[in-house]
């Protein structure tokens, strides 16, 4: 549930309404052929990340304009070089019928299709099938291998700005994330701190921290805590990253994306239903979807990770990631 207040939540799931009218008001104006497809989903990270193959492949045939919320989610978006265009904050409440009917009856005079793909369906990660699998299926496009993130020189060079400020080299990427709102997706802090102690040693690499996002951002005097980044300075640092830590989180989708080494701690939703996707990635499962969080001990995902540093190349050795 959002932690905004009742008043603030009903506002901002009402926040397509002006798009709408900007979108209506732009493409009379230009007097824009019906020759694009719109496209809406609103976040998170990781669906818009595994989404960018799918919209690549409708932009092969067609203009593609991409709706979606705010910032990261805009963020990403807008780096993205071939989408025509986007309208952000796009947010409406999907479980309601008469927002996607209002959206489709006003937009259909404008495209060529109008596609809906924010989510309302309460189980669906319930149907042993891939999110992404089923976007791309929405929008008639093969299911993606893996995600794909768009990185700019300027992303780049600000990202090793950030590793020359903090004297880095080689190192490990960690997002630590633990949400007081989703217990049983969230790995206990103690179990992430015993995680830094033991991989500190086996690694013998400098372990950078994210918290952004968490509601409990301590971290070992011997790590690296992380400044808050932007999405995509953040996505060019883990690009760097000789391996990444996460749970199932979107910096997760974008190592992931990225092709960096990446172990997964995936908990609760089934892995089969949204985990991180592409050859770079080794998941770190719970014998059960919504078991305890603290079953999953940090042993287990030391040894993984052990295993992901022994065989990755140096992140220079890598293929390049997209360049937008």
């Amino acid at each position: 549930m959002s932690g905004r207040p009742p008043l603030q939540r009903f506002l901002h799931r009402r926040r397509f309404y002006p798009q709408l009218a900007r979108i209506v008001a732009t493409r009379l104006a230009r007097r824009a052929p019906r020759d694009a497809v719109f496209v809406s989903l609103m976040g998170g990270v990781g669906d818009l990340v595994n989404l960018f193959p799918t919209l690549d492949a409708l932009a092969a045939h067609a203009p593609v304009e991409l709706a979606t919320g705010p910032y990261p989610y805009r963020a990403l978006a807008e780096a993205h070089p071939r989408l025509a265009r986007v309208w952000a904050p796009f947010v409406y409440k999907p479980a309601r019928g008469p927002h996607r009917r209002l959206i489709e009856r006003v937009l259909a005079p404008f495209y060529t299709r109008v596609v809906l793909l924010d989510n309302a369906d309460a189980r669906w990660w319930a149907h042993g099938r891939h999110i992404a699998a089923t976007y791309a299926e929405r929008c008639g496009a093969p299911p993606p291998a893996r995600g794909r993130v768009y990185l700019t020189d300027a992303h780049r060079q600000a990202a090793a700005a950030v590793a020359r400020a903090h004297g880095l080299g080689e190192f490990v990427y960690v997002a630590q994330v633990i949400r007081r709102s989703r217990p049983l997706r969230s790995w206990p802090l103690a179990h992430w701190h015993a995680l830094y102690d033991r991989l500190r040693a086996a690694a013998g690499l400098p372990l950078v921290v994210d918290t952004t996002g968490s509601d409990e951002t301590a971290v070992p005097a011997h790590c690296v805590r992380l400044e808050r980044l932007d999405i995509l300075v953040a996505a060019a640092l883990i690009e760097r990253a000789r391996l990444f830590v996460g749970p199932d989180s979107g910096l997760t989708h974008v190592a992931a994306a990225l092709g960096v080494p990446t172990v997964s701690i995936h908990l609760g939703y089934p892995a089969a239903s949204c985990r991180a996707l592409g050859d770079a990635v080794r998941l770190v499962e719970q014998a059960a979807p919504f078991e305890d969080p603290a079953a999953t001990p940090p042993e287990r995902v030391l040894a993984v990770a052990a295993r992901a540093l022994a065989e990755a190349p140096a992140a220079g050795a890598r293929p390049a990631a997209v360049t937008a």
